[in-house]
């Protein structure tokens, strides 16, 4: 019999997929002890506490590498039907209404709800930052939940100027960051976009990431015009503009990167630069399709982002179903690489790969158990194929985040998810009237 109390934390009976380079799958225990996991199977092992994961697959928590958490209009379809750069404009003279008490709030809001579904890491693309004070009111709501959060800190610098914030005033607020201790590998540097910033932007983030020990991130390649826009003011396409400015690298994660050239991927490839694909999102607002077969097949690291859509569950199928009909092959993606997409390959491009993204000895201890029982996910003869193809956030069971548990049972630990949700909707309201938006909440 095992002696009691050899690890904090001993996950039981569940069928474990590690997403570790060989694929493993086993009946083994996962033990954490101190934030990480110390043994997959092995010899019985003592715990202080344990989790019972019968009937579950354990796999590790997904990684969504593209949000914005702090939209306002959930469940509104305010700006439905427009596309991209519309979209945009019609948010622009939104957000001019949204102040630290928004940011804070749906920040909380939004990652209980990512967390709830399986997401254990979120990369939060925020912008703008048209007041004081609101890199610190995100940051607090990502804490209130405690999910492992990345802030891509926006630089939007032009496009629409009551939410425009000059360079300088940006970066005075990063360094007001970290000197109030945010540690600096969980702050990335993120001018918007071409549309949102300038090639100067570009560059002196790059010299100040660089100073300051931050890594990069932007949108880019998303629409025809902005390609017809840069190539007519530079001679270039948008993904060598970036390596013109220095803005690609180990350190860069560039997001949907929808219109690449062969130039391009091979750029990508060879400067070692992240991608992030968003396939819900380029659905909805018609942006065409990314190269990810070719990307991957060039040895780029390619990711998944949920960019305000369902699940990442959702986002593996979709890009499994999406790839499939744009080359006409079933087998473009296949569930296993999804499923690595959605969680070693997000951890590469945070610059957690080896200790993120998968269930190995010495790996952080995030990790979530996914119902394996009932009608729409049994009977499972490859995990893999049954997470990518019939599991939803809604078959989460268990969530655990850096070694503690934050959802047991599906209900949370240490958050009142009901009082969250009241202040939510209570925001939300105030948001709409400050913001002239008519709308009226359906309470069920």
């Amino acid at each position: 019999m095992a002696p009691a109390g050899d690890v904090d934390l001993a996950v039981r009976g569940g069928l474990v997929v590690t997403c570790d380079e060989s694929d493993t799958v086993t009946d083994g225990d996962v033990y954490i002890d101190g934030g990480r996991i110390v043994a997959v199977g092995g010899p019985a092992r003592g715990a202080r506490r344990n989790l019972d994961a019968s009937g579950t697959v354990v796999m590790p928590g997904l990684v969504n590498l593209h949000d914005h958490l702090r939209d306002m209009t959930p469940g509104l379809d305010a700006g439905e039907a427009l596309r991209l750069d519309d979209m945009l404009r019609f948010y622009w003279r939104l957000n001019e209404a949204a102040g630290a008490a928004e940011y804070e709030t749906m920040a909380a809001y939004s990652t209980a709800r990512l967390l709830a579904s399986g997401t254990t890491t979120v990369v939060d693309h925020v912008y703008p930052f048209h007041r004081d004070r609101l890199d610190e009111a995100a940051i607090a709501g990502y804490e209130a939940t405690g999910i492992r959060w990345f802030l891509a800190r926006g630089l939007m610098t032009r496009g629409y100027d009551p939410i425009c914030e000059p360079r300088a005033v940006g970066f005075e607020r990063v360094r007001s960051l970290l000197a109030a201790d945010v540690p600096a590998e969980r702050i990335m540097l993120a001018p918007v976009s071409f549309r949102q910033a300038a090639p100067e932007d570009y560059i002196a983030a790059r010299d100040f990431a660089t100073a300051s020990g931050l890594r990069l991130y932007t949108h880019v390649a998303e629409t025809a015009a902005e390609v017809r826009t840069v190539e007519a003011e530079h001679g270039c396409r948008p993904v060598q503009l970036l390596e013109r400015l220095g803005f690609c690298g180990p350190d860069v994660t560039l997001v949907h990167c929808v219109l690449l050239s062969d130039a391009e991927v091979d750029l990508l490839a060879r400067t070692g630069t992240h991608v992030v694909h968003c396939p819900s999102n380029h659905m909805k607002l018609a942006k065409g399709f990314t190269r990810v077969p070719d990307l991957l097949a060039a040895g780029v690291n390619v990711a998944l982002g949920v960019d305000q859509m369902s699940d990442m569950f959702c986002e593996m199928r979709q890009e499994v179903l999406l790839q499939s009909i744009r080359h006409e092959d079933p087998g473009a993606v296949s569930p296993a690489v999804a499923l690595r997409m959605a969680t070693a390959n997000g951890a590469r491009a945070v610059g957690l790969g080896g200790q993120l993204g998968e269930l190995t000895a010495g790996a952080l201890a995030d990790l979530i158990c996914v119902s394996a029982r009932g009608l729409n996910i049994g009977p499972i003869l490859d995990p893999a194929w049954s997470v990518v193809y019939r599991a939803a956030g809604a078959d989460v069971r268990h969530v655990i985040v850096d070694g503690r548990v934050a959802i047991e049972d599906r209900a949370f630990v240490a958050l009142d998810i009901e009082a969250l949700r009241r202040q939510a909707m209570d925001v939300i309201d105030a948001y709409f009237a400050k913001a002239d938006i008519e709308a009226s909440r359906i309470d069920v």
